[in-house]
């Protein structure tokens, strides 16, 4: 990805959450609620759709992340995205780490 693009997109990123973080800490919820609700629908789509980029492969590891052949390194069963998803979606991070 060019370096430029790949600032821009960052920085789109990070305004939208940056966005969204504010109005969750609005003085007043409720009244927050429908423009809250507009932003996190499509929070909840792009997770999913990271989600499934990082699915099972036919080794039970992740599909993006096991790509490349790396016997030196010890994979877990859960890739990164999986387990931060799991510590800030659900709460916590896996008992077993993810392998």
């Amino acid at each position: 990805m060019d370096e430029r693009l790949g600032r821009v997109l960052r920085e789109r990123v990070e305004a939208y959450l940056r966005d969204v973080e504010r109005m969750l800490r609005a003085a007043e919820p409720g009244a927050a609620w429908p423009a809250v609700r507009v932003r996190l629908l499509p929070l909840a789509t792009a997770w999913r759709s990271l989600l499934v980029q990082h699915g099972s492969g036919q080794r039970g590891r992740c599909r993006h992340c096991d790509r490349a052949f790396r016997p030196w390194r010890s994979r877990r069963r859960l890739c990164s995205v999986w387990r931060t998803a799991h510590a800030h979606l659900v709460g916590g991070w896996p008992l077993d780490g993810g392998q």
